[in-house]
Parts: structure tokens; C-alpha cells; sequence
């Protein structure tokens, strides 16, 4: 089941992006993020009740950015993801928003192939934009057209 993100939330999304990331949000980011209001978060759990997926977004005005994205290493490659993103954006879609856009680093091709199946397309690139150990990774920026649930 897919819910809005709590304060009990913070402590496993940090802990998952200090794994995930070279540049992660600590969990006084998160903490100062989620009080934003313009902050929309939300989580997708295990059936024992773990943490197993979150997207964290900023809306406004319409148009939304997901921020971070990530799934525990024990909960990959089970669909977690795809379901969260999806649920997310028609959630979004719900509250207005009409674009969502995303940066995704153009070697991560597992993130590339979820964000395409969920309708995202390449809308721009920033040349050099990740850092690497063995050098500096192009990001893509891609757009998506979210819709409420039950009208896709």
C-alpha cells in the first residue's frame, strides 16, 4: 500500500540513500525537505511492514520534480518501484500537477527503463552533471504527463 511519508519515515530513507547515492540526503535534509510545502513524499512498504520504497517530490504551480527516489536493497527488483512512481504520480496528478520532471544519470539504466515504462521521455541533458570515481556522467532530464487514477 502506497502512503504519504511520516517523520518514523526518515531515519530508512536516509539510511537507503547513504547506500544508494554518492551524494546522499542526510536525515537533517530530510527533515528540513519534507517541512517544505511544497513537499509531497510517499512510501511503499513490505508485507512485515519495512520500508521498502519512497519518492520524495516538490510541487507547485502545477508542475512537480521528483527529488530522490530509492528502494532497500532487500525490496529491488520486486516492482516496489514501478508500483510507488506510478501511485505517485497519479496521486500528483490528483492534487493538480501536470508535469513532473526528473534528472536520472544516463549510465543508470535500471532507473532509465522504470522512468520510460512510466512515461517519462528525454527532455534535456546536462553534460557532466554526476560525479563519478572515474569521471563525470551526463544527466538526462526527462518530463512525464501524470494522470488521475482511473482515467489513464
Amino acid at each position: 500500500m502506497i502512503r504519504a511519508i511520516t517523520a518514523q519515515d526518515l531515519d530508512p530513507i536516509a539510511t537507503i540513500e547513504a547506500g544508494a547515492f554518492a551524494r546522499p540526503l542526510l536525515r537533517d535534509d530530510l527533515v528540513a525537505l519534507s517541512a517544505r510545502s511544497a513537499f509531497q513524499g510517499y512510501v511503499v512498504m513490505t508485507e512485515d511492514d519495512k520500508l521498502a520504497s519512497y519518492a520524495l517530490f516538490l510541487a507547485a504551480a502545477g508542475a512537480a520534480d521528483l527529488v530522490s527516489t530509492g528502494t532497500a536493497t532487500p525490496s529491488r527488483r520486486q516492482g516496489f518501484a514501478s508500483r510507488l512512481l506510478a501511485g505517485s504520480l497519479h496521486r500528483l496528478a490528483e492534487d493538480g500537477v501536470t508535469e513532473v520532471t526528473l534528472e536520472v544519470a544516463v549510465d543508470n539504466l535500471a532507473a532509465l527503463a522504470l522512468y520510460t515504462g512510466l512515461g517519462f521521455c528525454e527532455v534535456g541533458r546536462r553534460d557532466g552533471y554526476y560525479q563519478r570515481p572515474d569521471g563525470r556522467v551526463d544527466a538526462l532530464v526527462m518530463r512525464c504527463r501524470p494522470v488521475p487514477q482511473g482515467t489513464a
